[in-house]
C-alpha cells in the first residue's frame, strides 16, 4: 500500500523537480540548487579523501545538472567521473556546465536508468548519489545494480531526504523512506558492510569502513 501511494506522488509531481521534462525548468533547478549541491558535496569529498580514493572511476547514479560530479572531479582531479541520469534534458544543462568550468573536468555523461545500468559488472571504485534514491521506482533494484558496477573492493556513498513530519511542506521528504524501511531494503538487496546514519532531514548510507 505504500509503495503504491509512494509511486502514485511521484507521478503526479515530476515531485516538482527529478524528472525533467524541459530545458527551462532544468536551468531554473540547477540555478536554485548550485549554491546547496556545492556544500552538499563537501561531504562526499571528505569522506573519499579520507578512503584514499585518487586515482579511481567514480559513478554518480541521478547526476542531474551534473553539479556534484563536478564538484568532485575540481576537488579530486585525478578522478575518472561519469554522470548517470534518465533525463536527456538534464545531461544537456550538465554538459553546459562542464563546458564554462575554467579547470579541465574529467567528466563525461550518459543517459541510463539506475535500476537497469548501462554498464558491465565490476568496472566502478565508487558509486555516489544524492538525493534519487526517493525517485526510484524500485530502490531495491538500484541497491542491487549499485552492488553490480562495483568492484569486489568498491565503495558507495548513497544520500537521500528521510521522511518525517516536514513532508507536510514538502513532497520529497513526503515521497522518501524511513530510516527502518530503508534497513530493510538495505537487507534484502546485495549490498554488503554497509551503514546507515540518520541526521535532521536526511539518510546517509555508506560503506562500512
Amino acid at each position: 500500500m505504500l509503495m503504491k501511494w509512494r509511486n502514485s506522488l511521484i507521478k503526479r509531481k515530476a515531485l516538482k523537480y527529478g524528472v525533467f521534462e524541459d530545458i527551462e525548468t532544468v536551468r531554473r533547478y540547477d540555478k536554485e540548487t548550485r549554491k546547496w549541491m556545492r556544500n552538499t558535496s563537501k561531504t562526499f569529498v571528505s569522506m573519499v579523501k579520507k578512503w584514499q580514493m585518487n586515482e579511481n572511476y567514480v559513478l554518480d547514479v541521478g547526476t542531474a545538472t551534473g553539479r556534484l560530479a563536478i564538484e568532485f572531479s575540481k576537488k579530486i582531479p585525478t578522478l575518472e567521473v561519469i554522470g548517470l541520469d534518465l533525463a536527456e534534458v538534464a545531461l544537456v544543462v550538465a554538459r553546459e556546465n562542464v563546458q564554462k568550468s575554467e579547470i579541465p573536468l574529467n567528466i563525461s555523461f550518459k543517459k541510463g536508468d539506475a535500476e537497469d545500468m548501462p554498464f558491465e559488472d565490476s568496472i566502478f571504485d565508487l558509486v555516489i548519489s544524492n538525493n534519487t534514491l526517493h525517485l526510484i521506482k524500485n530502490p531495491l533494484k538500484m541497491f542491487n545494480e549499485v552492488h553490480r558496477v562495483l568492484k569486489p573492493t568498491g565503495r558507495f556513498i548513497i544520500t537521500d531526504y528521510k521522511r518525517s513530519w516536514l513532508g507536510i511542506f514538502w513532497n520529497h521528504i513526503r515521497a522518501s523512506y524511513s530510516l527502518k524501511e530503508i534497513t530493510d531494503l538495505l537487507n534484502q538487496s546485495n549490498l554488503q558492510e554497509w551503514e546507515v546514519k540518520e541526521s535532521l532531514l536526511s539518510l546517509n548510507i555508506y560503506s562500512k569502513v
